[in-house]
């Protein structure tokens, strides 16, 4: 992703929501670092485009994040996350946009999982067989994901461990939009324990 479509991200997050939270912008950061591939995996004639400046890239790339809360009437409603807490639930979406009079092939998109957020099962969208995860393994296997064991046993791997999603969304038509979504939940993580700071060691006395 180039600096200019995430700075105006970034622009647009700070006017609906003020500062954006750092465990949040750690994954958005992570995101469009993912996002990138998205232009890489191109034809070299769209390759040559997305080393553009944005207004001429083929395809650019929208990053948006909301706290999913239940409204009063038990709906779901989506919130400013520039403030979050453990357990709160976490909605990542990217939206690329095709801005040529031509499709796009072969379009695959990234979203990594920071550490401190937990994906959630089936969260995905879109699912079923145009998306896989991967832990921190980068082996990409569709949900849920097992791991084998001594013996030749299998365990699923926890959710915890996911670290990434990956979509093969195939063709984005000429001036079109796609957009891919997960959620995350945010672990409750303790604080790390205070070490006494190591006592200082005086300097050698001179003869």
């Amino acid at each position: 992703m180039t600096a200019s479509t995430w700075d105006l991200f970034l622009s647009s997050s700070r006017g609906r929501a003020g500062a954006v939270h750092p465990l949040i912008r750690a994954g958005l950061v992570l995101l469009a670092a993912g996002a990138a591939t998205v232009a890489f995996a191109q034809p070299a004639a769209s390759l040559e485009a997305s080393r553009a400046p944005a207004a001429t890239q083929a395809v650019t790339v929208v990053l948006a994040q909301s706290k999913v809360v239940k409204g009063p009437d038990g709906n779901e409603q989506f919130q400013d996350a520039a403030t979050i807490k453990p357990g709160d639930v976490i909605e990542y979406k990217a939206t690329y946009t095709n801005n040529t009079g031509k499709p796009v092939k072969g379009l695959v998109a990234d979203l990594p999982i920071p550490e401190g957020l937990e994906y959630l099962p089936r969260s995905a969208k879109p699912g079923a067989s145009l998306v896989k995860a991967a832990t921190k393994t980068a082996v990409f296997e569709p949900e849920p994901l097992v791991r084998k064991l001594p013996g030749g046993k299998t365990e699923p791997v926890p959710y915890s461990e996911y670290r990434m999603l990956r979509w093969s969304l195939g063709q984005l038509p000429a001036n079109g939009s796609l957009a891919v979504s997960a959620r995350a939940k945010v672990e409750t993580v303790a604080p790390p324990t205070a070490v006494p700071p190591t006592p200082a060691t005086p300097p050698p006395r001179g003869k």
